[in-house]
């Protein structure tokens, strides 16, 4: 019997992710810390870059930008840089308003108490039946036990990433 791995169409991308995306590790890390961040960050540019190539959905939850404007504001971003990422994320991404996830994001909450905003990506990968792409341990970890396939981009290796997205 052959068995036919369905074709992944749909992801979900955490803030975490993007933040990391539109930053640098900070110098400043421990020697380790840093290395880890850095080789992080060259993944997280292979996702992307695979992301545009196999043309998938991305979604993304309408929170998620207030949550990526106060990332990037600690980060050092002025205004108006975090809003032209924010109209990328519109442009790019098919971003999902609350009231669309809310049910599902508040069974979650009550189920598993994870974060308020992991809540919503977390309800949004349910309902999409899509991929999370995290680079956060604890979420990555509620994903996995509310039965949501998970990449975590920290404990990947390229050729994961590359087998986990592949398009056909």
């Amino acid at each position: 019997m052959v068995v036919v791995k369905p074709r992944l169409t749909s992801i979900v991308i955490d803030t975490s992710v993007i933040a990391k995306f539109f930053t640098s590790p900070p110098r400043n890390l421990q020697p380790a810390i840093y290395r880890r961040e850095a080789e992080t960050r060259r993944k997280i540019d292979l996702i992307m870059k695979i992301t545009e190539a196999c043309d998938f959905i991305v979604y993304y939850p309408r929170s998620g930008i207030v949550e990526l404007a106060s990332v990037l504001k600690r980060a050092g971003f002025n205004r108006e840089e975090i809003l032209k990422i924010v109209n990328t994320i519109y442009e790019d991404f098919a971003v999902v308003d609350e009231k669309v996830i809310y049910p599902k994001a508040l069974d979650i909450a009550i189920e598993r108490a994870p974060s308020g905003f992991d809540t919503y990506f977390l309800a949004l990968s349910h309902i999409t039946s899509s991929i999370l792409i995290t680079d956060d341990k604890g979420m990555a970890s509620h994903g996995k036990n509310i039965g949501i396939p998970v990449l975590f981009v920290r404990e990947a290796t390229p050729n994961e990433i590359k087998e986990t997205l592949k398009c056909y």
